[in-house]
């Protein structure tokens, strides 16, 4: 019997991306909504009551009032937009995060789909916190930068459409260090203060680059660069979607933002010496960032193997 899947946005980028992938798999039902009812009340949650899954690709506001609409349905929803990643009742879908992570996401009915950004900081700063190598008051700063196309259709055609054949810059954008994603950050890694967090945006389609510096003599121990990559090989050991370049490896020491693009697992990579250390995470913003992380959630939910359907580097 295939799975009845409900996506609410599917119009946007993310929704957009999900739609496509899950309409190759043969063991997946698309519950489809006419496009003129595609924001009617009733008619949302008449697909929502036929459905096993539901992706909600909505803005804050609008997410929040599908799961109304959820309720007294046995669905289970999984929510990309910022509305509920850190709410009571809700796991947070990032599964790498631990196997008893995993576990709460197989079972749970309403899961936080995580941002792109955040995907990229959480990734690294995690499992150093949790491995009491990184305090919880350290002083994290992370450089993020992004192809447009997280910018959703507005940004994606002022970039392909209005400029013409001009060419941006990057542009540094959330000045003023309210982030949205600053707030599932913060939670999710056990800090107790915001990160400094400057966010990107450059002149190509997809593909994501966090990078975050670490004095080693702020840590526990004062570890070496070596002892905090083993600390992130240990954690990923095994974990299909994120892997730990061996250390050492820099990429012949360019790395470019898009080197993940099209893909939808991570690469985390540590460079520099053993007083500073920079640690980067590599992946695309509409994969692992975005609706690659979503299947995977997905996947998982229904007891499949968690990279089915996804396009993996290796």
């Amino acid at each position: 019997m295939k799975t009845k899947i409900f996506i609410d946005g599917h119009e946007g980028t993310t929704g957009l991306k999900i739609h496509e992938r899950l309409s190759l798999r043969d063991d997946i039902e698309l519950i489809s909504i006419a496009e003129e009812l595609r924001k009617d009340p009733e008619e949302i949650r008449k697909c929502m009551a036929a459905a096993d899954i539901a992706f909600l690709c909505l803005p804050d506001a609008a997410a929040r009032e599908a799961v109304a609409l959820a309720e007294g349905c046995d669905v289970r929803l999984i929510d990309t937009s910022t509305a509920h990643r850190t709410e009571p009742g809700w796991i947070y879908g990032f599964p790498e995060l631990s196997v008893q992570q995993t576990a709460q996401i197989a079972g749970s009915a309403r899961v936080g789909n995580p941002g792109c950004h955040a995907s990229g900081v959480i990734a690294i700063v995690q499992p150093l916190v949790h491995a009491g190598c990184m305090p919880a008051d350290y002083p994290v700063s992370a450089v993020s930068i992004t192809g447009y196309s997280g910018g959703g259709k507005k940004m994606i055609r002022q970039y392909e459409e209005d400029k013409g054949s001009e060419l941006y810059s990057p542009r540094q954008y959330g000045l003023s260090q309210k982030h949205k994603h600053l707030k599932e950050i913060v939670t999710i890694c056990g800090l107790t203060q915001l990160p400094i967090f400057s966010p990107v945006v450059d002149d190509y389609y997809s593909g994501m680059e966090v990078m975050i510096p670490v004095f080693t003599k702020l840590l526990k121990g004062c570890p070496s660069a070596e002892a905090i990559w083993q600390i992130l090989a240990d954690h990923y050991e095994g974990c299909p979607l994120v892997h730990v370049l061996p250390f050492g490896e820099d990429k012949g020491g360019f790395v470019g933002a898009d080197a993940m693009s099209g893909f939808d697992d991570m690469e985390i990579m540590v460079a520099g010496n053993d007083e500073r250390v920079v640690i980067t995470s590599l992946f695309d913003n509409l994969g692992k960032g975005a609706s690659g992380a979503a299947i995977q959630n997905m996947n998982i939910m229904l007891g499949l193997d968690s990279g089915t359907g996804l396009s993996l580097s290796k």
